[in-house]
């Protein structure tokens, strides 16, 4: 009787299985297995109602590691994650030591999170062996798989997936020799004990060799030793210094530099955001695109998407970047072919192309565009007024005078059109749709209705924002007055960019609880009474966010601020010439160069319906001793130590030698 129920029970499963089998036929005909790519839709977008949260960890601050995760941040904005909103980020460092790698992330694992991000090879290497309840995804990494994260990039762990950017090495070499001709041996250090670092060396022996080059190496075990290390290096008759993103070494790049200006010794990289710092040149990665680049696998981990099914992806989208004023000093010719980022000298223009530069109002970060835009034009061999007309036009700050621009613009029938600052945009948009219109210095293009997100906007429309690092001008300003609660700033309710600033500045007052007190104006006549309001309302400090209305009356804000003994801060470097005490800034030079390199893309046929926006990448510790006294503060040496530059008798100077980049 039991024997029966039995085989009566197995009978009734063989039924059902076969039934299930059946039904299912039909999902499992002629689709073979395969892992999804990170390049679909499904998954990505943030589930609406929903607050999620990452844990991050990092080994140590970096500037190259800043542009990953402003172009990561970015990415998930994009497709709906924002943060101290619907997306939370808890953040831990090893503060550059590898002994700290471990700890930190075993006590991320502890946390109430839905995924970690790790970065570099040394910290996948800690999280894979540490982290046991929580799925990982990795960036900022030149080579996860020698970190352990598995055999290949579709045969890896279960609990891990990200993007790799393996450095360009064989074009580091191919630019050396371009550049030394009459190199022969090329002295680099780095940690021997850091997996990435072993990988690089191991490509730069072959294509150093390829080359005729003969590699000296000098090894370090932490960062108080790199000084040594590379002072020794430029002693062993070497002809320039190479150095990969090795973490050590990068933590201590300023003290290389140095090195290497004293010895005036080529120094060249494979990070691009440190030539700005004094190295000569970088064959790099865009750090900022593979942040970007890394938003959708953290979006679809996330969604609660498995990390087994996502292939780890390689991706570079490769830079070269030259210091003018270095290669100068050392009296080396950087050959025409390396001027662009695409490697690409470019060819005259035929006919001449007819260029428009519209202005609302003059100002500094204005006029720093332009030169950007004039700089690059020329360095790519284009000559103005027989290569292209480069005609400008200003407004004066007025909107009436602004729409007879407009028109006048539109008349003309212009080949291309720059403009700066959002009135100026909204308005040549509104009455020109076949010429292309590039902006700059414009704060919030999505927000201000110029599209509906950065890859989807006006078909004639293209450009780089520059929306003001709050959070990194917050913590600036408290570096000044640590126990800083309560801020003031003025806006102007009419213009959306200044209205969109204002968010940007509430958003990172709230994440450090400090209240912020706004004052509205309409005109620069009520500037004065204004900031005369907010200095009696008992606040800590002004953190002036740049508009149409506050920047031709900043000098106002210094006198009566002054008088009041209310410390100012602002996001333009040009204001803190004028008085201001310290400014995190977008660099606007840069910015120009950025621009007149998409002109290029344009002018050859592209689209700027097929250009997403982008944000200003480069930005610099402003900073001015004399007007911090003028309020009664004194300069830390640790804002020393970040700053880029540094007003000294009111002219801007370059700092020679920042030790660290702001935290």
């Amino acid at each position: 009787m039991k024997l029966r129920k039995l085989l009566n029970g197995i009978l009734a499963l063989v039924i059902a299985g076969s039934i299930l089998l059946v039904s299912d036929l039909e999902n499992r005909k002629g689709k073979p297995e395969k892992a999804a790519s990170p390049s679909e839709n499904a998954g990505q977008h943030a589930i609406k109602g929903r607050i999620y949260k990452i844990g991050f960890t990092y080994f140590a601050p970096d500037v190259a590691l800043d542009m990953t995760t402003k172009g990561l941040w970015e990415g998930l904005k994009q497709l709906g994650f924002v943060i101290d909103s619907n997306l939370l980020v808890i953040s831990q460092h090893a503060n550059g030591e590898m002994a700290n790698l471990q700890p930190i992330h075993l006590n991320m694992d502890s946390q109430d999170v839905d995924l970690l991000l790790v970065t570099t090879t040394p910290g996948i290497t800690a999280a894979l062996s540490t982290v046991k309840k929580h799925p990982l995804v990795f960036t900022f990494s030149y080579t996860p798989l020698a970190a352990g994260a598995g055999k290949s990039y579709t045969d890896h762990l279960p609990n891990i997936t990200g993007v790799g950017s393996f450095p360009p090495v064989e074009k580091t070499f191919d630019f050396i020799k371009d550049i030394l001709p009459d190199a022969r041996r090329i002295g680099t250090l780095y940690n021997s004990s850091e997996a990435n670092s072993v990988k690089v060396m191991e490509e730069g022996r072959k294509r150093a060799k390829m080359k005729g080059l003969e590699l000296i190496e000098n090894t370090v075990i932490n960062s108080s030793e790199v000084y040594q290390a590379a002072s020794a290096l430029c002693m062993k008759n070497i002809d320039a210094v190479w150095i990969t993103g090795d973490n050590t070494a990068t933590q201590a790049i300023h003290a290389i530099i140095k090195v290497c200006r004293d010895n005036k010794m080529p120094l060249i990289l494979n990070d691009v955001d440190y030539v700005a710092e004094g190295a000569m040149a970088a064959v790099g990665i865009g750090w900022f695109s593979t942040g970007f680049h890394t938003a959708p696998y953290v979006a679809r981990v996330l969604n609660g998407e498995s990390p087994a099914k996502i292939p780890i992806e390689n991706f570079v989208e490769e830079d070269i970047s030259i210091n003018d004023v270095v290669a100068k000093k050392l009296n080396i010719k950087i050959p025409d072919k390396y001027r662009m980022g695409k490697n690409v000298r470019q060819k005259p223009f035929n006919p001449p192309v007819r260029i428009a530069m519209v202005h609302y109002v003059f100002s500094p970060d204005c006029d720093d565009v332009t030169t950007g835009i004039l700089a690059r034009y020329k360095e790519t061999g284009h000559i103005r007024d027989k290569d292209f007309i480069f005609d400008e036009y200003n407004a004066n700050a007025d909107v009436g005078t602004l729409n007879t621009v407009a028109r006048v613009v539109a008349d003309k029938k212009y080949d291309l059109i720059f403009v700066t600052v959002l009135a100026a945009t909204q308005a040549l948009v509104s009455k020109i749709s076949n010429v292309p219109i590039l902006f700059t210095v414009v704060a919030d293009p999505v927000g201000n209705g110029l599209g509906k997100s950065y890859n989807d906007h006006k078909s004639n429309l293209a450009g780089i924002d520059c929306m003001a690092y709050t959070d990194e001008g917050l913590v600036l300003l408290q570096k000044y007055i640590p126990g800083a609660r309560t801020l003031g700033v003025l806006y102007c309710p009419g213009e959306m960019a200044s209205v969109s600033g204002l968010r940007e500045l509430e958003q990172s007052c709230k994440n450090k609880n400090i209240k912020l007190i706004a004052v509205p104006v309409n005109t620069v006549s009520e500037v004065v009474d204004a900031t005369t309001m907010l200095c009696m309302k008992n606040i800590d400090a002004i953190s002036q966010m740049p508009d149409n209305i506050t920047i031709p009356g900043f000098s106002s804000m210094v006198k009566i601020t002054r008088k009041h003994k209310v410390p100012l801060f602002c996001y333009i470097s040009s204001q803190v010439e004028m008085g201001a005490i310290a400014a995190i800034a977008g660099d606007f030079v840069q910015q120009g160069r950025e621009i007149a390199d998409v002109s290029f893309e344009v002018i050859k046929g592209k689209s700027p319906s097929a250009i997403p926006f982008s944000r200003i990448k480069q930005i610099r510790t402003v900073i001015n001793p004399q007007a911090a006294s003028a309020y009664g503060l004194e300069t830390p040496k640790a804002v020393y130590d970040i700053a880029d530059h540094i007003v000294k008798n009111g002219q801007l100077q370059k700092n020679e030698l920042p030790t660290k980049k702001i935290q």
